[in-house]
């Protein structure tokens, strides 16, 4: 135990110390910054073209004034011709103009392909209902009856209903700010497995690789079993998502703090449709759980990651090998997120109990209330014990993997390891 506890700790401070590891921690941050700044330059630059200097030809006396009196942010010229304006958007003193014709269903808007970019659907709004007007005008009806006509909107609640085995009824709103909340933190769970799964796959799997490729292997092993060797690589890496996971609670402690301090994060959180700690309260067992199925996920992965990893004899093959289980990750972040949407489609049912796609699709199907407490312990279960099956082979066979170099790709390499293993199985 104590050598393996020297492997760990020495994976630990190799990962812990590398810049790979700074920015795996803060590229999410990095990212949503950066996403965030291009969407609020985009956003105002948006924001600034869509209005500008433009110009309606020929419009009533009655539209001009319901124009003036829309705030359409634009500055718009009545008393322009048709020749003046074209001449006044040719000299670019315009961005565009619109022309009045007898057909209110379709006017033209005359603009040039380097102009702005104007949006004409509040004005389009005003012409719109200025029809409706003249229309209800020529038909007799009052704008009272009008008004009552345009206050027509149906909306339709959905309401999701439950049964329980005594019989009661449970009905809850899918606009409740708890569902979105709940389902929220299923997309949020969803998204940390993959995140974590995918970097750690290659993590682990360079680790191993490294070593056997360096031929240096030997004499590792002749110091310390294989068996406790490959332990202390997973309990390494373990203690990097570790220290990943306090990095990232420490900076939501601080933010939490933060935002208490100062009166305008108090006030932007005011404003929010549900109070922070509703999230923690409703969508509590989907966190609970979906760090359970986290766990037991990220089990499973980096033990068939250490596994891959063994069976190549250079590093620059290491990507070649565990893009198989990249996919079956990249496959199961796909049912995830369908999941999200529909619940009960049986390849979402059936995904949420294989133990390889359960850490991304089940949290959906408990934050929806599509699953009862039985699967769910089933598929714990089932993820327990398929975690510990994989690791155990993946013991097993990294002992007789690790001091094999072959070239010849996965499946002979995989049929030579099983060789090996029941030879030394009929050895003893």
């Amino acid at each position: 135990m104590n050598k393996t506890w020297i492997v760990a700790k020495q994976v630990f401070r190799k990962n812990v110390k590398s810049w790979s590891f700074f920015w795996m921690v803060f590229s999410p941050f990095i990212t949503l910054a950066i996403v965030g700044l291009v969407a609020f330059f985009i956003g105002r630059d948006a924001a600034q073209s869509s209005i500008g200097e433009i110009a309606v030809v020929d419009a009533p006396s009655e539209v001009v004034s319901l124009i003036q009196q829309a705030d359409t942010g634009n500055e718009i010229h009545f008393d322009l011709s048709m020749d003046e304006a074209r001449s006044q958007l040719e000299s670019d003193q315009i961005e565009g103009y619109l022309v009045w014709e007898d057909d209110l269903t379709n006017l033209k808007y005359y603009r040039k392909t380097t102009s702005k970019d104007i949006d004409t659907k509040s004005i389009a709004s005003v012409i719109s209902n200025y029809q409706m007007l003249e229309q209800a005008k020529e038909l007799g009806i009052s704008d009272q009856d009008l008004m009552k006509l345009q206050n027509q909107n149906v909306f339709i609640d959905k309401i999701n209903v439950s049964f329980n085995e005594g019989g009661e009824t449970k009905e809850v709103s899918t606009s409740n700010p708890a569902e979105i909340i709940k389902m929220g933190a299923a997309y949020g769970v969803c998204f940390l497995v993959f995140f974590f799964i995918i970097n750690y796959v290659s993590i682990i799997s360079q680790e191993i690789a490294a070593e056997k490729g360096s031929r240096i292997m030997e004499i590792i092993l002749s110091s310390i079993s294989a068996t406790s060797h490959f332990l202390g690589k997973l309990l390494g890496i373990a203690m990097v998502i570790a220290a990943q996971i306090a990095i990232y609670i420490i900076i939501g402690l601080i933010l939490w703090f933060i935002k208490n301090q100062f009166a305008v994060f108090t006030d932007l959180t005011a404003q929010l449709p549900f109070d922070l700690s509703m999230i923690f309260k409703e969508s509590g067992p989907v966190i609970y759980l979906g760090l359970l199925y986290a766990l037991l996920g990220i089990i499973m992965y980096t033990s068939l990651s250490g596994f891959l990893g063994s069976l190549v004899s250079k590093t620059e093959d290491v990507n070649k090998m565990v893009s198989p289980l990249v996919f079956i990750g990249v496959a199961g972040f796909y049912i995830g997120m369908y999941a999200l949407n529909s619940t009960n489609n049986p390849v979402v049912r059936i995904g949420s109990q294989f133990p390889l796609f359960t850490p991304f699709v089940m949290p959906s199907r408990i934050a929806a209330g599509t699953v009862n407490a039985q699967e769910i312990v089933i598929s714990v279960i089932l993820s327990i014990v398929f975690a510990i099956i994989l690791l155990m082979v993946s013991m097993v066979f990294y002992k007789s993997n690790v001091l094999v170099y072959s070239d010849k790709g996965m499946i002979n390499t995989l049929k030579r390891s099983y060789q090996l293993w029941k030879s030394e199985r009929s050895s003893l």
